[in-house]
């Protein structure tokens, strides 16, 4: 499946298609030069929550972000599209 995510927004990704699968949430954060992308997983429990900035490289076909590998079919300024569809969880990223 692809996600389309706007610069500051974010996207809830399910881990798993069934339905108790654990989901995750995702923001984009844009382009810090032309260069770089930026992408911020939200972890939070209770009243703490974990947002680190993962900086990629503009020319990534691949991400990893927490144990889930996307492709990266577009990026800009604006909005970042990454795909889920056939990667789930990678053997090679673990």
């Amino acid at each position: 499946m692809e996600h389309k995510i706007y610069t500051g927004t974010y996207k809830k990704i399910k881990k798993q298609k069934t339905l108790l699968s654990e989901s995750y949430r995702i923001m984009y954060g844009g382009m810090s030069n032309k260069e770089t992308f930026t992408i911020i997983p939200i972890k939070s429990m209770g009243h703490a929550s974990l947002t680190p900035n993962i900086y990629y490289d503009i020319n990534s076909h691949k991400i990893q972000v927490y144990d889930i590998a996307f492709d990266v079919i577009e990026v800009s300024p604006q909005y970042i599209i990454i795909s889920d569809d056939y990667l789930g969880i990678r053997e090679e990223y673990v």
